[in-house]
């Protein structure tokens, strides 16, 4: 059965160019803070969030942060947001001399929503975004318009939207929660001991299933479970049923093609899956065909 809303796929590490459906939000060279409109909800639930003005980069481009405060007992969701949920969506459209934007999305935790399973994060996300400006000499003047979804008892739709000017030599502002949301990155591949990472459709019960496989150095403990995200706007894919097995783990979803069906059903170099542990996460771009 299909999540109660589809997942989008984000750039994540690599730096995607702007215009696009991105992250972050801004205003004014100190951190910008926002009230964000809320669909429906208490006003005392609304959720703040900021821009982290970061750092410069030696090749002229900036890391800074978005950073998302919610009351107690409400979380946000992670750029794959589970079997329910809401996924974050940032438009940095309007923006002036800004190239492309980068992600680094720290490790989220699992939620379980009326019996389902959810990513994201509790009480506050701190999200570093790499910007790259078309010309380092000049200011970037970042314009952004954010929508999220927040959750307690209740869930509902947050929006803002926010700007920023930072000029070459705007001053480093909020390193050490910057620094902080980085140590928790999600692992390349290499640095996680991944062998190989294999992927393909096969028939199941109720339709198509893509079947992902992730083969690692050592073995893997028994509580990880993989995400698969498809890498084109046009597939689904459900949440995979995850089995270990030694050193490799294997994940199987259902999968759809919405719409009109163009060339392959999967288009492995696009494919991105993310390992999930209680300790540990592994982000994998692209997979092979299987033996």
């Amino acid at each position: 059965m299909r999540p109660l809303v589809l997942a989008a796929s984000f750039a994540g590490l690599a730096l995607a160019a702007v215009p696009a459906a991105a992250d972050t939000a801004v205003a004014g060279v100190s951190p910008a803070v926002a009230g964000l409109g809320a669909a429906s909800g208490p006003a005392a639930a609304a959720p703040q969030m900021r821009l982290l003005p970061g750092w410069r980069t030696p090749e002229g481009g900036r890391i800074a942060a978005i950073e998302i405060r919610l009351a107690p007992g409400w979380h946000t969701y992670w750029r794959v947001p589970g079997e329910a949920g809401i996924p974050p969506s940032f438009d940095w459209s309007a923006s002036k001399n800004l190239a492309a934007v980068g992600y680094e999305w720290p490790r989220p935790e699992t939620f379980e929503t009326e019996g389902m399973q959810t990513f994201g994060y509790e009480q506050a996300l701190v999200l570093p975004v790499q910007l790259r400006p078309v010309d380092p000499a000049a200011p970037i003047e970042v314009v952004l318009a954010a929508a999220f979804g927040v959750c307690s008892d209740i869930c509902m739709a947050a929006e803002a939207k926010a700007a920023l000017t930072l000029p070459p030599d705007a001053p480093e502002e909020g390193r050490d929660e910057i620094e902080a949301a980085l140590a928790e990155r999600m692992r390349s591949a290499a640095e996680a001991g991944v062998v190989r990472a294999t992927c393909a459709v096969a028939p199941g019960a109720g339709g198509d299933e893509i079947v992902a496989t992730v083969t690692f150095a050592r073995p893997v403990a028994p509580d990880q479970i993989a995400v698969i995200e498809p890498g084109r706007p046009d597939v689904w894919i459900g949440m995979p049923e995850s089995r270990v097995d030694g050193r490799t783990l294997t994940a199987s979803a259902p999968m759809e093609v919405i719409g009109a069906a163009g060339g392959a059903m999967i288009a492995r170099d696009a494919m991105r899956l993310t390992v999930l542990g209680a300790d540990e996460a592994v982000d994998i771009r692209g997979c092979q065909a299987p033996d």
